[in-house]
């Protein structure tokens, strides 16, 4: 009879002794403090850029953690581009602080206004929110993180033809000097590693090529290059080589300008035509 009524007794005691470990345990593991670092930068393009933010967790406590996962979403210029999961788990050590690097890629093509937009402004702003869940002696931590800034969008440098001139017309073949101009509207040094190109007459795909520059142009400076085409004279309709005779050319032209920014590198795209005259 004394051990049943024992019995419950020493339950009560074994819970009340378990509830004051879980509360020491609680009151002995102060909950880490994690926020953003810093948001890093790279491969700036027209298109969109790619980004890394750098979460900070500082663990004061003698025991370890883990990080579990990170969800966050990212806006630009106001529209949501961005949901996402990090699964990587990933030691938190005791007594330190823990770096946590998560890089995305965001394409402005997701933007209400497009890409055009993007390149109307000199920067976008960017709103990040996340949520860091960490596994801790005392059961998993949620943490609240949140960033804002701004995207810089580089300024397109300036491309045009200045001319086509007719450089030599054989029985074979003809060439034709194009004159190119590029000018740095930035504030920074512009370095200029190639560009692909295709150039085309009355509709006809004359020549294409990958042609390597690296050359640096200064801020408010130009470059100007002097690019040959040559076409081969039994290679293309009649109609072509009467139109190189006549002096004046239906021209268009495509251009990939690769280039090397303090943002990073970038690729752009132009597009040029029109009627022009040889001599």
């Amino acid at each position: 009879m004394l051990r049943r009524s024992l019995a419950p007794a020493l339950i009560a005691v074994a819970i009340a002794g378990s509830l004051q470990c879980a509360s020491l345990v609680k009151t002995i593991f102060n909950p880490p403090q994690v926020g953003v670092d810093r948001v890093e930068f790279r491969n700036v393009a027209l298109t969109g850029t790619d980004l890394v933010v750098h979460i900070k967790i500082h663990n004061p406590n003698s025991v370890g953690a883990t990080l579990n996962h990170i969800e966050y979403a990212l806006d630009v210029d106001g529209d949501r581009l961005l949901n996402g999961k990090k699964e990587d788990k990933t030691e938190i050590k005791s007594n330190d602080t823990s770096i946590i690097a998560l890089p995305v890629t965001i394409n402005y093509t997701g933007l209400k206004s497009g890409i055009a937009g993007a390149l109307s402004k000199k920067t976008l702003p960017y709103g990040f929110k996340g949520k860091v869940i960490l596994d801790t002696p005392v059961g998993a931590m949620n943490f609240d993180i949140n960033e804002a800034g701004e995207i810089p969008v580089p300024d397109r440098p300036r491309f045009d033809i200045e001319k086509i001139a007719l450089a030599e017309f054989g029985v074979t073949s003809a060439t034709l000097m194009i004159h190119i101009k590029v000018s740095n509207n930035h504030d920074f040094e512009l370095d200029i590693r190639k560009f692909r190109y295709e150039f085309s007459l009355q509709d006809n795909l004359i020549s294409a090529a990958n042609i390597n520059v690296d050359r640096s142009v200064a801020h408010d400076k130009s470059m100007s290059i002097a690019l040959p085409v040559t076409l081969k004279v039994l290679g293309v309709k009649r109609s072509v080589i009467d139109m190189i005779k006549s002096g004046k050319i239906k021209y268009a032209m495509k251009f990939d300008l690769d280039i090397q920014t303090r943002f990073g590198p970038m690729t752009i795209p132009y597009e040029r035509d029109g009627l022009t005259s040889l001599y």
